[in-house]
């Protein structure tokens, strides 16, 4: 997926898709966050490789708002423990995405939350 692709489906989240990713994160075992910790390193490492820093902050900054404008859309009062979890989430798949091909395989990993979420309990 590219960063553009990612953007979009962002400006198309609705609340079930918000509640649903949020559901998946906060489901995430001790492993799962350990996993999560060692992926965003990596992302650190691809960025600072790749040299792009600063699109990397500025497709984070973008990833973040929204999800917060669709948790807005979706009538969600702001701010809110989950949304803020989605929304960095957002914010790291797309510092990955702007790191290029090396950092594929971790941004893989972390969009397992948004490609098939787990569904509500």
């Amino acid at each position: 997926m590219q960063l553009g692709e990612f953007l979009a489906m962002l400006r198309e989240l609705d609340g079930s898709a918000l509640d649903r990713v949020a559901a998946s994160l906060t489901n995430d075992t001790v492993t799962d966050e350990v996993e999560w910790c060692r992926a965003t390193i990596a992302i650190d490492k691809a960025v600072r490789h790749a040299r792009c820093g600063r699109l990397a902050a500025r497709a984070a900054g973008e990833a973040a708002n929204l999800v917060y404008m669709a948790a807005a859309r979706a009538g969600t009062t702001l701010p809110d423990p989950e949304v803020t979890r989605v929304a960095r989430a957002a914010a790291q798949i797309a510092r990955g995405l702007t790191a290029g091909p090396a950092a594929a395989p971790i941004v893989g990993l972390l969009f397992d939350h948004w490609a098939s979420p787990a569904p509500l309990v």
